[in-house]
C-alpha cells in the first residue's frame, strides 16, 4: 500500500510541475499616445455595439438591450467616463432612477487600460446594480475591445464599442 501510496505521490507531482500553461495573449502594452485613440485628445463619444456574456462562444448578455443604445463619452485627462442613457432599462420594465458609472484606468508602468464598470437601477424601494471590471484588449481609431479572458477565442464578458 505504501508503495502505491508513493508512486501516486510522486506521480502527482510530476503532473502539477510539468504541465505547461498555455497561453495565446500577446503581452501588449498601451502607452500614453494609444489614449488619443480613446478620447481623441479632448473627447470622443463611443457606442456600445454588442455586450457579449461570452466571445468566445457568441452568447450575448442578457443586458445587451440595454447597453447597445447608450453612449459614453470620454474625456482627455479624465478617468470619469460620462455616460448617456438610452431608453431600454436594464432590470426595470418603467424605472424611477437609471445610472451607469464607467472610469477608465490607465497604468503607464504596466501598459494596461482597465474599464469599471456600475450600472443600476431603482424601482420605489427596490435597488439593484453590476459591477465588473474588463481589461482592453483591443484599440483602433473606430473600435475598442474591453473583456476578461486571455485571447480572443478566450474572451468571457466583452463590452465592444464603435467611435461614432
Amino acid at each position: 500500500m505504501k508503495k502505491i501510496y508513493v508512486f501516486l505521490s510522486i506521480f502527482t507531482t510530476l503532473l502539477l510541475f510539468n504541465c505547461s500553461k498555455e497561453n495565446n495573449e500577446i503581452d501588449f502594452k498601451y502607452t500614453v499616445a494609444d489614449l488619443k485613440k480613446i478620447n481623441d485628445d479632448s473627447s470622443k463619444t463611443w457606442t456600445v455595439n454588442q455586450f457579449y456574456l461570452n466571445f468566445a462562444n457568441d452568447v450575448l448578455s442578457q443586458f445587451n438591450d440595454c447597453y447597445v443604445d447608450d453612449t459614453f463619452t470620454f474625456y482627455h485627462n479624465k478617468e470619469q467616463v460620462e455616460a448617456t442613457l438610452g431608453n431600454t432599462s436594464c432590470f426595470y420594465q418603467n424605472p424611477t432612477e437609471q445610472y451607469a458609472t464607467f472610469t477608465l484606468n490607465f497604468y503607464e508602468e504596466t501598459g494596461k487600460i482597465f474599464l469599471n464598470v456600475s450600472r443600476g437601477e431603482s424601482l420605489e424601494n427596490n435597488f439593484k446594480t453590476r459591477l465588473f471590471i474588463l481589461q482592453l484588449k483591443e484599440l483602433s481609431e473606430t473600435k475598442m475591445i474591453f473583456a476578461t479572458g486571455d485571447a480572443p477565442n478566450n474572451y468571457g464578458k466583452t463590452i465592444v464599442f464603435t467611435a461614432n
